[in-house]
């Protein structure tokens, strides 16, 4: 029997044409839930992650702040809102036709980014996304504790999440398509049969020329 291909998709930059931890800590800003001063130090996490030297730790608790405290239901419907105001709008339509291609072909569709599980689970439910892989946060008693439970899915933490979901589920590696725009998802990129770069960073785009990898510009 033929093993089914399995799709793998980043998140940021390549299904949303915005980056989402990025976009909502802005999004908290605007709505008071942060302080202003945030901004800056926000898009200072955010060039470090473009250049690939983001400290994800420090990034999560930075980024969770506003969270900690609050039950699901409360997170709901701060993600419902930003969702529709932020996140809806900002969908790559090409990319999406490719999900649904690949959903056409039978295909394993899987979400694999290094946002925390709050928007990750709240994107893939609205996707129709059934496994994913992301930061997972930390809940105490139902109430999130704004850390993150290790590995984050970065870099190599992204490739050993996706590793065990696809060792848990009996998916191989050879059977893996995987799109991205960041050289941070260089490990799973190399480790998939088949790396797909969505207009890729400048980094990225290097490695894709030296391995002939394919490239997606939207």
């Amino acid at each position: 029997m033929k093993n089914k291909k399995i799709a793998i998709f980043d998140l940021d930059n390549t299904i949303l044409e915005l980056d989402s931890d990025y976009e909502m800590v802005n999004y908290l800003i605007d709505n008071n839930y942060l302080r202003g001063e945030y901004r800056k130090k926000n898009e200072e996490y955010f060039n470090s992650y473009e250049n690939g030297s983001l400290n994800i730790d420090e990034f999560s608790k930075f980024s969770l702040k506003p969270f900690v405290g609050l039950n699901m239901s409360e997170i709901n419907i701060i993600l419902e809102d930003f969702y529709n105001q932020v996140l809806s709008p900002n969908f790559n339509d090409v990319i999406l036709s490719l999900i649904d291609d690949h959903r056409k072909k039978e295909d394993i569709v899987i979400l694999a980014s290094a946002t925390n599980s709050l928007i990750v689970s709240y994107v893939a439910k609205k996707l129709s996304i059934k496994k994913f892989v992301s930061s997972e946060v930390l809940f105490e008693d139902k109430i999130c504790t704004g850390n993150v439970k290790k590995p984050h899915a970065l870099g190599f933490g992204k490739l050993e999440l996706v590793s065990n979901l696809l060792t848990k589920n009996n998916f191989k590696f050879e059977d893996a398509y995987f799109y991205s725009d960041s050289i941070n998802d260089d490990p799973l990129l190399s480790k998939v049969a088949f790396p797909i770069a969505v207009n890729p960073d400048t980094n990225l785009e290097k490695k894709c020329s030296i391995m002939n990898w394919k490239i997606i510009k939207t």
